[in-house]
């Protein structure tokens, strides 16, 4: 018994040895491959590669993707259809499916990136930042060949963490800088008295930051001034109010304003506008008329009730009485004067 089976082991391996006279060649492989397909004996999607001597399942072809995309973190979908030899048309597929599974991946122009990719690059940004104290946005794009918009998509979500910094008006700033120039603003802010335009001043700062830091100072933009001023005064770190964005006046213009106006007005009854022009008030009709609104507004002076009682008065006096009364004097300039003739 031992000796036969011995005997039909030998014989089975003799069987394997053996080489075949019958030999296939790639155009009959193919040919059976596509009949096994048609005879559903084999899977529908069978892939040709390139070179036409291969075929891959979809499935292999995915799985080989997403090794590729973990192990380079960014890659264009040209490149993998290199790597894995395949037509670029099935790799476009299977990225969009890769994808649309994957929150950890977007697709952009052609390329996938993960967002392990962009934690490295985020990384790398800080480093950057906290050696030269700003960073241009456009720039960091244009070297990753991607778009501003993108980045500030990127970046955005991973300040305080990743990127220890502040983005504004298409600059990343250190925390450090930031302080730096929101106190130059708080101190430019509150030395001025009188109504005056933000251009001017932001462009003082500009000029400012060049002669001290050189170069570095150059990219500070005006809408990073306007923003740390916005700030400031929603904090109550200054005090005054902004007209159109630029045109700041101080806190304590508007009082010496205000206080000017109903002084002149207590005392004499009525106000001329030009007195309000010379204040730099706009609007001195609208104004008076929103202050006052028990007082009537003429064509060039606003007049307060008890004065048109004096006149009307006086009038009456004459009137009952007979004679005349002289005016004597401009509401503009100086109060008015009447005497009985």
């Amino acid at each position: 018994m031992d000796s036969e089976l011995a005997e039909l082991q030998r014989q089975f391996q003799a069987a394997q040895e053996a080489k075949s006279s019958v030999r296939l060649s790639e155009r009959n492989v193919v040919e059976l491959v596509n009949t096994l397909q048609q005879l559903e004996l084999l899977d529908s999607d069978l892939l040709h590669t390139v070179s036409g001597k291969e075929y891959i399942t979809q499935d292999c072809l995915r799985t080989e993707m997403e090794a590729e995309i973990g192990r380079l973190g960014r890659v264009s979908l040209i490149e993998l259809a290199d790597i894995l030899g395949v037509d670029l048309y099935h790799v476009e597929r299977q990225a969009e499916y890769i994808v649309a599974k994957n929150a950890e991946l977007m697709l952009v122009q052609g390329e996938i990136l993960s967002i392990v990719y962009w934690d490295s690059v985020a990384e790398e940004i800080n480093e950057r930042l906290q050696e030269s104290s700003q960073i241009s946005l456009a720039a960091l794009a244009a070297q990753l060949h991607v778009s501003s918009d993108l980045l500030t998509s990127i970046l955005e979500p991973r300040l305080g963490t990743i990127v220890q910094g502040k983005l504004e008006g298409g600059q990343l700033y250190t925390p450090s800088y930031v302080s730096r120039i929101r106190a130059m603003v708080r101190g430019a802010a509150r030395g001025i008295m009188v109504p005056t335009n933000l251009s001017s001043v932001w462009s003082s700062l500009h000029q400012l930051l060049q002669e001290m830091d050189g170069a570095t100072g150059g990219s500070t933009e005006g809408n990073f001034f306007q923003a740390l001023l916005n700030s400031l005064i929603k904090e109550g770190e200054v005090l005054g109010s902004l007209r159109s964005g630029i045109s700041w006046t101080p806190a304590v213009f508007a009082l010496a304003q205000r206080e000017s106006v109903e002084s002149f007005f207590s005392q004499n009854s009525f106000v001329g506008y030009d007195v309000l022009n010379k204040l730099a008030i706009p609007q001195p009709k609208q104004y008076l008329q929103s202050k006052y609104t028990e007082g009537i507004s003429l064509e060039t002076v606003f007049v307060h009730p008890s004065m048109v009682g004096m006149l009307d008065a006086s009038a009456e006096d004459v009137i009952e009485h007979g004679g005349c009364l002289i005016l004597r004097g401009r509401c503009v300039e100086k109060p008015l004067e009447w005497h009985r003739c």
